[in-house]
Order: structure tokens, then C-alpha cells, then sequence
């Protein structure tokens, strides 16, 4: 094991054995026709429960699993979505094709061939690809998501064998463009297709809230109650412990684990960093005041690489209404408010955007928190 800043799978996974277990006993059984909806903040490790799902079942050959992330997009086009969805379930399914045509970093154009001659049915796929070819831009997204679903139902049919198809980020859909944004439009056509796949188990993810909520959460929303939901929540500090006295080279002291655990919030994404760290440190026995400096470093250096990003890419008025946010303390609509010179109903416009880029919770009604508290902690070094 070693700390990683990449999805931790395999040996590297620790803990979630029983989400783990639930999910891959589910997904294998037959007679069990609903996938799961993974809910978390972001760097939580929703990534890494998927992937350690992938992997545990890649060794089952009634299985296929094809695993997709729409944050992976670059242009967000439906084209874009399409074409790599497609190439992503074809090479899903080159592992079912006979052994001599196990061919690694297959193409697209390959793999079709291949296909054929393994003898199976990919009419589908030709379908697929002449919406894809046409000259204008505007494609037909009902005609597109029915033939790339259909695509993995066919597939499974000729290889007798079960697709678990993971959507990660599946809320952002909503935001991929066919001339404009498809909407909450595209949510419900997947649901419509979803219905009919008898072959094909979908599983999906999604960091912020309020677009879950759009998604599959809300009693309105057109996944209510087709999935199992799973809310992802950080460590515990009895898995911080384990993870930090795992992988460490030195000793570490349980109140150093302690403080390791407050800081990072047991977020697993910012314990890998803290930890990678804390292995550098000349000492035998890591203390808690090394714990702190450390800690101190990485809010200087190595957060502020992916914070500044975040931060420098939202409007003026969204990064204003963090600084009073940490400036001031205050998370009171009115508060933020008075303090920003701006009205209520402003400023409670801006706030809805920072909830849906995931920044910020609405706690309860006029009363909002800053979703992440390593960034939090971050921008009070910068404002206070």
C-alpha cells in the first residue's frame, strides 16, 4: 500500500468493504434489476468505490463493466459524449471477443471489424454512426441515446453477459450542448431508455447535491426511486488512523492522528496528500505539531494549485460572496447580504450558483456553509 493521489483501488483501497460487498453481490445478481447512485462531495472517493467495484468484477465472465465520466468531457458536445461513450463500451467488450483478437489500445474502426468477424450484430452501431456523420450540428439526442443504450444491450445479448454501466458526474449531462444545453431533457430520456434495457444495470454519481437531487433524489425528479442510494461520506477517524498508520514509514502519535483527522475532515483525497507529506518529514516519531506544519505547508503549496483554478474561474460577484463568507464568518443570507452591499435577492442569486458548482450547502433556509472545509481553511488564509 502508499498514499496516492490517483483514485485508490486495489491495494490501495482501504475500508468501504461493506458498501463494496453490497454492491458487487447486487450488480452480479440476476434477479436484481437496480443499480446504485453514489452521493458525495467531491475528493470523498465516489472514484475510487467505482473503480474497486470495476475492478472486482472484471474477473466474473457473465460481467461487463464500462465506466464513463462526464467530467472527462473536453467540449461537452453530444457528439464529443457520444463518440467516446461509444468508444469506451467497445473496448469494454473487446475482452468477450476470441482470444485472438484480444488486441490492446484497440480503435474504434478495429474493433468494428473484429466484431463483425466474431459474428456480432453491430447494425446498431452503423445506425449510430450515420446520425453521427451528418453535416449540420444539431443531432438528434433521442434517436443518439437510444442507439448508444441500445448498443450495450445488443452487445450483451451476443455475449451473453451483464453490462454495469457507471456514469460518473451523471448530473452534468444537463450541460452538454446540441447547438444549446440538453437540460434535465437528457435525464429523462436515459430514464426512458433505462426502462426498457433488460441487459444493461446502470450506475451513476454525482458531487453536488442539488443537481442529485435534480436527478435521482426528489420525489420530481426522474430517477426517483430507481436507484439504491449510497451517501459517501468522509472517514471516520478510526479509519483516518488506519490509513495514516498503515502506509507511514515513521510512527505516528494518536493525538497526531487526531489532528490529522480535524484538519482534513477524514476527506480521503486530502489525508493521501497530508500523508505523502508526512513521509518526507526527518523523524522518527511524526507529532502533532509536525502534523500542523505540514498541514500549513500544503494549504500554501500544493491545494492552492487546484484552488486557485476553481477560485479565478468563477464570477466576481460569486468570489466576493466567499471572501464575506470567511471574512466575516457569517453564512446568513442577510448577513452576506448587509456585509456585500447587495440585496437579498442578488445575492441569493449568486449563492444558487455557487451551490451548483458545489462550493457552497444551504444548511437550512437562509443559512449556507462552504461545502468543502479544507477550502474553506484555504480561503481564510487569503482573506483574514
Amino acid at each position: 500500500m502508499g498514499f496516492t493521489l490517483k483514485p485508490a483501488v486495489k491495494e490501495n483501497f482501504i475500508n468501504r468493504e461493506d458498501l463494496l460487498k453490497e454492491m458487487v453481490t447486487t450488480l452480479t445478481d440476476e434477479s436484481i434489476d437496480m443499480g446504485f447512485a453514489l452521493i458525495g462531495s467531491r475528493r470523498v472517493g465516489k472514484t475510487s468505490i467505482l473503480l474497486e467495484v470495476a475492478n472486482r468484477l472484471k474477473d466474473n465472465e457473465n460481467i461487463v463493466v464500462v465506466y464513463f465520466s462526464v467530467w472527462n468531457l473536453v467540449e461537452s458536445t453530444l457528439k464529443e459524449f457520444s463518440d467516446q461513450l461509444i468508444q469506451t463500451i467497445l473496448t469494454a467488450f473487446k475482452n468477450k471477443l476470441p482470444t485472438k483478437y484480444k488486441i490492446k489500445g484497440l480503435l474504434k474502426d478495429k474493433i468494428k471489424e473484429i466484431l463483425r468477424e466474431a459474428g456480432f450484430s453491430i447494425k446498431i452501431l452503423d445506425e449510430i454512426e450515420i446520425e453521427l456523420s451528418r453535416k449540420n450540428k444539431v443531432l438528434d439526442a433521442n434517436i443518439l441515446l437510444e442507439k448508444i443504450f441500445g448498443l450495450t444491450e445488443e452487445l450483451s445479448k451476443e455475449a451473453r453477459v451483464r453490462t454495469i454501466l457507471i456514469l460518473e458526474e451523471f448530473p452534468a449531462l444537463v450541460d452538454v450542448t446540441n447547438g444549446k444545453k440538453l437540460g434535465e431533457g437528457v435525464i429523462r430520456k436515459i430514464r426512458t431508455v433505462n426502462e426498457r434495457l433488460e441487459h444493461t444495470i446502470l450506475c451513476v454519481s454525482g458531487s453536488i447535491r442539488k443537481t442529485m437531487e435534480m436527478a435521482v433524489l426528489s420525489p420530481s425528479s426522474a430517477f426517483y426511486r430507481q436507484f439504491i442510494i449510497k451517501m459517501i461520506e468522509p472517514f471516520d477517524k478510526t479509519t483516518t488512523g488506519e490509513l495514516l498508520v498503515t502506509n507511514l514509514r515513521q510512527k505516528i502519535e494518536p493525538q497526531a492522528v487526531e489532528v490529522a483527522h480535524s484538519l482534513t475532515s477524514g476527506i480521503p483525497f486530502y489525508l493521501q496528500l497530508l500523508g505523502r507529506q508526512l513521509q518526507g518529514v526527518a523523524t522518527e516519531v511524526i507529532e502533532p505539531e509536525t502534523v500542523k506544519a505540514v498541514f500549513e505547508d500544503i494549504l500554501e503549496e500544493e491545494v492552492t494549485i487546484i484552488f486557485e483554478e476553481e477560485f479565478y474561474r468563477l464570477s466576481d460577484k460569486e468570489r466576493a460572496a466567499l471572501r464575506v463568507m470567511v471574512e466575516y464568518e457569517v453564512g446568513k443570507l442577510n448577513d452576506i447580504s448587509k456585509n456585500l452591499g447587495e440585496g437579498v435577492n442578488v445575492v441569493s442569486k449568486y449563492l444558487e450558483y455557487l451551490i451548483t458548482k458545489g462550493l457552497i450547502q444551504k444548511e437550512t433556509r437562509g443559512i449556507y456553509q462552504i461545502a468543502d472545509p479544507v477550502f474553506e481553511q484555504w480561503l481564510k488564509k487569503r482573506f483574514r
